[in-house]
């Protein structure tokens, strides 16, 4: 069913493909803006083009779709929800691709932005938050921004019995702390707090009771750390690394820290800022290029590991 599906969308399959064209309502809408030379705007929040209303595309995506269920139960096809979901996915894609004439880049930006509305999760870049949201109720008055603060500095080497004496509350309560809402980042379907806890990870942030407590950081471990921010490829270097690292039995994050004088705190929050900017800005030849750059990085440091090691084992076995 699905590699018909997957024929028709993409015009492999013309008989199906032109069945299909006959029962969509919305053919001269479509006709209406594919127009190469023309320039989309897009709605900074959706993504959506704004020569159409999302009704009208949500509208033409559940026609298109409900119409090839309709065709496909008629032919004895039992769908599961899963096929159901598969089939809107895919028709959404359609539908986005042709009336805002784009390329996959665009599109996956698109599934980006609406990520919650259309797939109920949360992806990193586009949080958004509802309104009494019952993960993100405060634990002990502490809610996931200062716990996200308060996890960056422990992280950072900072002990934990000064975080919480900052905070001005006994260690006990630390410990619920970071019980419940591991917990609830593991209960919510969404991802709303694991995704959300990432992009303040991402942030650094902080909160006025933890200003003060600063991690010590030497003058290169700065500068390094200010390039990580900054240089994509010195970043993908040292991610590389650290893999090659782990490797080799050596403990990557502290590697980093001696070799570089950049904790695993500040590490991670530059990872995910990476991250978020990725998923925002999605271009995947960029994607592809710094993927391979940190293979290769991974492959000299691992041949640097290997030798300080005295070579891998297979380097002594004769086949």
């Amino acid at each position: 069913m699905f590699k018909k599906l997957f024929g028709s969308l993409t015009g492999d399959n013309k008989t199906e493909n032109q069945n299909h064209e006959a029962q969509t309502s919305n053919d001269n809408f479509k006709n209406d803006y594919e127009n190469e030379d023309q320039e989309v705007e897009y709605d900074p929040e959706t993504l959506h083009g704004t020569h159409y209303s999302v009704e009208d595309f949500d509208n033409e995506v559940a026609e298109r779709a409900e119409a090839w269920i309709a065709d496909e139960r008629a032919s004895g096809e039992n769908l599961e929800d899963k096929d159901i979901q598969n089939i809107y996915f895919n028709y959404r894609r359609a539908v986005y691709t042709e009336w805002n004439n784009c390329d996959s880049d665009q599109m996956i930006r698109f599934e980006h932005a609406n990520s919650l509305k259309y797939s109920g999760i949360q992806t990193s870049g586009f949080v958004k938050v509802e309104d009494n949201n019952p993960f993100l109720e405060p634990v002990h008055g502490v809610d996931l921004r200062t716990y996200t603060a308060m996890c960056l500095k422990i992280s950072a080497g900072i002990d934990y019995l000064e975080v919480c004496k900052a905070m001005g509350f006994e260690p006990v309560i630390w410990e619920e702390l970071n019980t419940i809402w591991p917990q609830r980042m593991g209960e919510d379907t969404s991802f709303t707090v694991t995704t959300l806890f990432g992009q303040y990870y991402a942030e650094n942030v902080t909160v006025p009771q933890l200003e003060n407590l600063k991690a010590e950081i030497s003058e290169e471990g700065a500068a390094n750390l200010e390039k990580i921010r900054t240089d994509r490829y010195f970043y993908e270097e040292l991610a590389g690394a650290r893999q090659a690292a782990y490797e080799y039995g050596i403990d990557g994050a502290q590697w980093i820290l001696d070799n570089f004088g950049i904790n695993i705190a500040d590490f991670q929050s530059v990872a995910m800022q990476w991250m978020t900017e990725q998923n925002q800005n999605w271009n995947s030849e960029n994607i592809m290029e710094f993927s391979n750059y940190q293979q290769e990085k991974q492959k000299e440091y691992a041949a640097k590991f290997a030798a300080e090691q005295g070579g891998n084992i297979a380097d002594d076995v004769n086949f």
